[in-house]
């Protein structure tokens, strides 16, 4: 986080190089955080974080997972979530879980303008993944604070 602290004190203007070398900074640091997540525990299988708005910033997904489709997915699966819990009066949503038969799939909040979305192995340690998925968008919250 450090290199990015040191980018955004040289930068006083911004022109939209200077925006793009920020950017990439900031993808940079966040496909660590997704590389430490995915070494911390195996029942977390794959991740990304994306945007708000459906757009994938840095990923670590298998093969055959298409980033595109599931940063949009993710997106619109929080946004109504969040929809359900402010109209049912339960408060600001801080999570979204999905089981299916061959895992669990977790999406949350990991700054105002992004999310995180992690999928686990059949049989994973739920409070443990979920645990690490926290843990991991209070990192990803951190570093966009500082950017910000």
């Amino acid at each position: 986080m450090r290199i990015i602290t040191d980018v955004i004190e040289q930068i006083s203007h911004k022109s939209p190089s200077q925006t793009s070398q920020v950017d990439e900074l900031l993808n940079q640091e966040l496909s660590s955080i997704l590389d430490a997540l995915l070494e911390t525990t195996d029942d977390i299988t794959a991740a990304i974080i994306s945007s708000v708005d459906g757009l994938s910033r840095a990923q670590r997904l298998k093969n055959d997972m298409d980033e595109h489709r599931f940063a949009a997915m993710s997106s619109a699966l929080l946004a109504l979530s969040d929809n359900l819990a402010k109209e049912s009066k339960k408060g600001q949503s801080e999570n979204l879980l999905i089981e299916g038969s061959h895992g669990k799939i977790f999406i949350l909040h990991a700054s105002p303008s992004l999310l995180l979305t992690v999928f686990t192995r059949q049989g994973a340690n739920l409070g443990m993944s979920l645990a690490y998925a926290r843990q991991a968008t209070e990192e990803i919250s951190a570093l966009v604070e500082t950017i910000e």
